[in-house]
């Protein structure tokens, strides 16, 4: 089956003024949110062009669940039910989950609706069926600084919204609504994989 792609840039911040651009600080003070960041491709200098480092795939097969994998934390799982894509807590995967549910392929509304996930993937697909998402991150160590998660998340939420027809074009840029949406999914997709991964380490 044909396999999308979407890649973006991390985030480089040479002033963040202490992060006065975080939203509830900028909501409260927005004449003192002056950030200055910028996007950057990366690569190992002498070793090819610079690239996107924050990668996301996706594709439909047969099987009626949610597959997930990440390449460089070595880690798949196959979800096949709502309650397992809603679990952020028993596995490596929940970056994938959360951008799976921002990106309003099972929205949060479903969690305790009791529906079943191969009954939602056909209604959204339209045959038997599910999808394959997998991620990439291109050589960067954890802790850099760089805003890798959140990219990541922009990057499964973008790749996602094409893939169930919010955005029409398959490739290319986005348009200027399609990136606030994007991004503000991508806020709200943040806070809520930080508070429920925070949650849970507690009630562990």
């Amino acid at each position: 089956f044909p396999v999308g792609k979407d890649a973006s840039p991390v985030r480089a911040d040479p002033s963040h003024s202490g992060w006065s651009d975080i939203f509830f600080l900028g909501m409260d003070y927005p004449e003192g949110a002056r950030v200055v960041n910028m996007s950057v491709d990366l690569a190992v200098r002498g070793r090819g062009e610079p690239r996107p480092p924050c990668e996301c795939y996706c594709r439909f097969i047969p099987e009626p669940v949610i597959r997930l994998v990440s390449i460089d934390l070595d880690c798949a799982k196959d979800v096949s039910s709502v309650a397992e894509l809603f679990n952020f807590g028993n596995d490596h995967l929940s970056l994938l989950k959360a951008g799976v549910i921002a990106s309003g392929v099972i929205p949060p509304c479903v969690e305790k609706s009791g529906q079943g996930l191969g009954t939602i993937l056909r209604r959204l697909l339209g045959r038997k069926g599910g999808f394959e998402l997998v991620t990439r991150v291109l050589d960067i160590p954890k802790g850099s600084r760089l805003a890798v998660s959140t990219t990541l998340l922009a990057t499964i939420i973008t790749r996602l919204m094409r893939f169930s027809g919010q955005v029409g074009n398959q490739s290319g840029g986005l348009s200027e609504d399609d990136r606030r949406l994007v991004a503000s999914r991508a806020i709200l997709g943040a806070v809520s994989y930080t508070h429920l991964r925070a949650h849970e380490t507690v009630l562990d």
